[in-house]
């Protein structure tokens, strides 16, 4: 260590410059929420949530609020709950969610992620 230092010290006294330290990976895009400047990002498949027979049983019903990035390529990832309910419900609602697919949005025809919230009903009556 001290041949290090050592080292470090004859560099600065001689001039010479330690080189730069790497550079730190380059950060994505802004993410954009839907309803702004945005084409394409259609629903190409959407998958229904089931609802979980022991929550009917039990009479549970809600609506499961998500907060969702949709991918570059369509494929949407699941940010947070903003507001749920019963476990069962948000289990089933995140299951549907995870498989549907989007076109992938653009801005300025380039793909970008978007953000989105998707609610989930879960009704006795439907």
């Amino acid at each position: 260590m001290r041949a290090c230092i050592g080292l470090s010290v004859l560099l600065l006294l001689a001039g010479c410059a330690l080189p730069p330290p790497p550079k730190a990976p380059k950060a994505p895009g802004p993410r954009i929420w839907i309803g702004g400047p945005i084409g394409g990002c259609k629903l190409t498949t959407q998958v229904r949530a089931v609802y979980p027979k022991d929550a009917k049983k039990k009479r549970i019903q809600g609506t499961i609020h998500l907060n969702v990035l949709i991918a570059k390529t369509g494929e949407p990832r699941i940010l947070e709950v903003l507001k749920g309910g019963d476990p069962q419900l948000i289990a089933a609602a995140l299951k549907a969610v995870e498989q549907w697919r989007y076109t992938p949005c653009l801005l300025n025809s380039e793909p970008v992620e978007v953000k989105t919230q998707i609610d989930i009903d879960f009704n006795l009556n439907q």
